[in-house]
């Protein structure tokens, strides 16, 4: 996404902005003039950077697809889950080199059946139950 009159809000907290303060908000405000489609952002502060993300997804102003419509739709946010201190594993990473691999990944927040405490909390996609 090409942030036109924005960029000095993205990038790592201290180097382009401030963080936001706990139990406060910030508004971002940012151009998308002749931009559309389906994005990824994610938080650049600490450990957050590690599982705060999500879509940012810009329709066409006109209404029109250049495809058909579609029915419905849904986002899929794919992602890593670290059992352990997010904190730890990057220290770890820095020392060795090595590249830590998550324990777990994740579906719209949510980590796959097969990870031993997920049974219950998993991301399920029916079209008959949307």
């Amino acid at each position: 996404m090409f942030q036109l009159y924005s960029a000095w809000a993205d990038g790592p907290e201290y180097i382009t902005q401030c963080s936001i303060r706990p139990e406060n908000k910030f508004t971002y405000k940012f151009n998308v003039t002749k931009q559309e489609g389906t994005l990824w952002w994610h938080a650049h502060a600490s450990v957050v950077r590690a599982t705060v993300h999500g879509a940012i997804i810009i329709q066409p102003r006109s209404g029109r697809f250049p495809f058909p419509k579609p029915y419905k739709e849904v986002p899929i946010i794919l992602g890593d889950w670290y059992d352990g201190n997010v904190e730890e594993i990057i220290q770890k990473e820095l020392e060795t080199g090595d590249k830590i691999p998550s324990d777990a990944f994740t579906i719209n927040g949510f980590p796959g059946d097969l990870f031993n405490c997920s049974k219950n909390r998993t991301f399920l996609f029916w079209p008959s139950l949307i």
